[in-house]
């Protein structure tokens, strides 16, 4: 998922990764967070991560180029938080949502709009079997 960024911030863009969960919490996400800040860095770019949804008000997020919702699960952010959010991406922030970012704000229509569809349950396990067809095919 990934909505368009329109804001060019003075210095070496910045992200805001935020893994708030109050559901199910994946074991990925300290891994997930410390990809991205390498992601980040490799790239230019500067990446803080939180967990702390205070930190999403118009003001805090004015200073990112996109926030990044890594694995976030179930209701993440209050009424005045989601105005906020809602208000820096329509006036061009950015948005990623990775993976359970669509196990979030059930409740919040604009959120689902946004991330394209909410997550509804994983299938049931189902056995493959790989077959390589060229060994030197990277």
């Amino acid at each position: 998922m990934l909505a368009g960024c329109d804001r060019a911030p003075a210095g070496p863009a910045r992200l805001l990764v935020f893994s708030k969960t109050a559901g199910y919490r994946h074991e990925s996400i300290d891994s997930g967070k410390v990809a991205l800040m390498r992601l980040a860095q490799a790239n230019g770019m500067q990446a803080d991560t939180t967990e702390d949804a205070s930190r999403i008000t118009e003001a805090s997020l004015e200073q990112y180029a996109a926030v990044v919702f890594l694995s976030t699960t179930e209701n993440v952010l209050n009424r005045e938080q989601e105005i906020d959010l809602q208000r820096y991406i329509q006036t061009g922030g950015g948005y990623v949502g990775i993976h359970a970012a669509a196990d979030a704000e059930y409740d919040w229509a604009w959120y689902g709009r946004l991330v394209g569809a909410y997550f509804k349950s994983h299938p049931e396990q189902q056995d493959a079997t790989l077959r390589v067809a060229r060994r030197d095919d990277p």
